[in-house]
């Protein structure tokens, strides 16, 4: 009776519709959106950066800036401009 009675314990805690428990990690970093205008550029360039901890939306933008107005930098902003030199950061939120 007692291993009858325990078993059904066990299945209705199984089935009783209780939430599943999250095995969701721990919560993604802020990201910034940083709007950059150039005059060779047609419109507003807006991407999105990481915020490290400790940092500020403004700091994760201007290492975006860097790139734009370095000729070695490789990486791809701005839909792969290949504009490097007269960036501005307009906004960073």
């Amino acid at each position: 009776m007692k291993r009858t009675l325990g078993l059904a314990v066990v299945l209705a805690l199984l089935f009783s519709g209780a939430p599943a428990r999250s095995e969701a990690g721990p919560p993604p970093p802020p990201q910034a959106t940083c709007t950059f205008t150039n005059p060779a550029y047609s419109g507003k360039c807006v991407q999105t950066a990481e915020v490290a901890q400790g940092s500020t939306a403004k700091q994760a933008c201007e290492s975006i800036l860097q790139c734009l107005n370095n000729v070695d930098c490789i990486k791809t902003y701005c839909n792969a401009t290949s504009i490097r030199g007269g960036w501005k950061l307009e906004s960073a939120k």
